[in-house]
């Protein structure tokens, strides 16, 4: 005879109540879920097993740099997004371990004030190349899933805790793109806003962008980090930062951005 815990009873009650994709999907986490909390139970000494898996999630604080000299793609700061996902470790020693996650990263950046626009979108009758500007909020939104593998080095600063250091290669895949303008106001010739060429122009606006962006992105991170045992497993504190290699924009002519970010995250992984 078969007997299941309660917890996988409730998994069968949702595959049998529906078929949607999205009840699928959130019940084969919950699986995956069960499982490995059933196989970090039954686990008798967690210190040491070489593999843990955990679940994070944060703020994270992108900006984009550089330009390519382009008006378009200058001057952006920093905006807030969330970052959330799964993190593995490989531990090969006392010391060093291997780390891959997958995470969901929101990114981009936002200008405000007064700032280029292509001045085809005011008056399509002017030269390719020409700019106008206006003062109004803008703001970049880039999503991404992103993949990063990194060498760790962990240092012991008791029997429960630990500090360490992580960096190495990342890949991001743009799930989506999108440009947020908001705000009105006069149009100008110049950068330095005296020479009006139009009335006040609204800037309401909400435009996908994906089709201008590199669909994939290559970079560098690292940071460091501190772990404490609690329960089975481990809560983590994790700073790092990250930069993109690879240009965000697919085209030359919208400038010539990189993307970094600082990502602050707390999370709990649990022996396998």
């Amino acid at each position: 005879m078969f007997l299941y815990k309660t917890e996988e009873l409730i998994i069968i009650y949702f595959l049998l109540k529906s078929n949607s994709m999205r009840k699928i999907i959130v019940t084969s986490f919950l699986l995956v879920c069960s499982m490995v909390l059933t196989m970090a139970q039954s686990s008798s000494d967690k210190s040491a097993s070489k593999f843990t898996l955990g679940a994070f999630g944060g703020l994270n604080i992108p900006q984009l740099t550089g330009g390519g000299g382009n008006p378009l793609s200058e001057n952006w700061s920093s905006r807030e997004g969330a970052a959330f996902g799964l993190t593995f470790n490989w531990n090969t020693g006392s010391h060093f371990a291997w780390r891959a996650d997958i995470l969901y990263s929101s990114e981009g950046g936002q200008r405000n004030g007064l700032q280029a626009l292509d001045a085809s979108s005011i008056n399509p009758q002017v030269p390719a190349g020409t700019y106008f500007y206006a003062n109004y909020k803008n703001e970049s939104i880039l999503n991404y899933l992103e993949v990063p593998v990194m060498a760790k080095y962990s240092f012991s600063l008791s029997k429960s805790s630990k500090l360490y250091v992580d960096l190495g290669p990342y890949v991001g895949f743009l799930l989506n793109a999108k440009q947020k303008t908001n705000g009105s106001s006069i149009v100008y010739a110049d950068a330095a806003g005296t020479q009006a060429v139009s009335s006040e122009v609204s800037f309401d606006a909400s435009t996908k962008i994906k089709d201008q962006i590199n669909d994939v992105n290559f970079g560098l991170t690292g940071g460091l980090g501190f772990s404490q045992s609690v329960g089975f497993g481990e809560v983590i504190l994790d700073l790092r930062g990250a930069y993109g290699l690879t240009s965000v924009q697919s085209d030359s002519k919208n400038g010539d951005n990189h993307i970094g970010n600082l990502l602050i995250s707390l999370g709990y992984s649990i022996p396998l």
